[in-house]
């Protein structure tokens, strides 16, 4: 008997892998079921319509300079909008809406660790979503070359592909909160806009290290630094400006402590998981 019991814990962490991927299949094919990804992949089409509208409505002086518009549509629409609307929207959703439609207590009763299903999940939210916004962006980038000022060169396509990848971490840690969000409260929607389009815009103002306590402290942080003249961005006050420009992170430290927040999130997750399995079977033990 102890030897028995012995081997199936020495095997468990073994197959922990195969629990992710078969969670993740799982939850892959549950979404891809979904019309709402078919929603979110029409909005996220979107902004391919602007460099064209440009194009054609615009004054020569504007259609010369594709660069700057997809620039521009990367960093203000994409990543300080889309990104963190695609998190909420699937990443409160992945478990979020197992729990208010009271699915969890029959998906925690089957043979699978907590923290694989919500790797599981989390991991299917990331590609799906990943696969949308790289699709756009790759779309707007040929948009964008109708304008004049951008075309498919080795610099350009380098730059498109840093822009996608960032991107794919925006989704990663805008998710990982999204997530938490959605197995710790109610309205896992509503706090989380309030998270991220109020304290995020309210930090990024506020003078000393707030704004450490952001994601999107770090994302911006990998953006490619010669795309635009970003470094010249005068901000509110001269007092603002200066703190800001002492305390810069660099890319490698931002990407760390991207992982190492979104890590964090998706811990805090797994246990809230599994803290709801023991108050559901108390209720049924009561």
């Amino acid at each position: 008997m102890s030897d028995g019991f012995a081997s199936t814990h020495e095997e468990r962490p073994q197959r922990y892998p195969a629990f992710v991927v078969t969670m993740f299949i799982h939850a892959l094919l549950t979404m891809l079921r979904r019309k709402r990804v078919i929603l979110a992949a029409g909005l996220s089409l979107m902004p391919v319509a602007i460099p064209l509208s440009l194009a054609f409505f615009s004054t020569m002086v504007f259609a010369e300079d594709g660069n700057r518009v997809f620039v521009r549509l990367m960093e203000y629409l994409y990543l300080r909008a889309l990104a963190p609307l695609l998190a909420l929207f699937f990443g409160c959703m992945a478990i979020g809406e197992d729990v208010e439609s009271q699915i969890i207590p029959y998906l925690l009763t089957r043979p699978l660790p907590r923290g694989a299903i919500v790797l599981g999940k989390f991991g299917a939210y990331w590609v799906v979503s990943s696969v949308i916004v790289c699709l756009s962006v790759l779309l707007t980038f040929a948009a964008c070359t109708v304008l004049g000022g951008l075309d498919f060169t080795p610099n350009t396509l380098v730059m498109l592909a840093h822009y996608e990848a960032v991107a794919c971490l925006a989704l990663f840690g805008y998710g990982a909160l999204a997530i938490f969000l959605g197995a710790a409260v109610k309205r896992p929607i509503i706090i989380g806009i309030v998270a991220i389009f109020g304290w995020q815009r309210f930090a990024y103002y506020m003078p000393g290290v707030v704004d450490f306590l952001t994601i999107e402290k770090y994302i911006l942080a990998l953006l490619p630094r010669l795309a635009t003249q970003r470094e010249n961005i005068v901000l509110k006050t001269a007092i603002a400006e200066f703190q800001k420009q002492q305390l810069l992170i660099e890319a490698p430290k931002a990407l760390v402590s991207l992982l190492v927040l979104s890590g964090i999130f998706l811990f805090c997750t797994s246990l809230i998981v599994r803290w709801r399995e023991y108050s559901v079977a108390r209720s049924l033990g009561g």
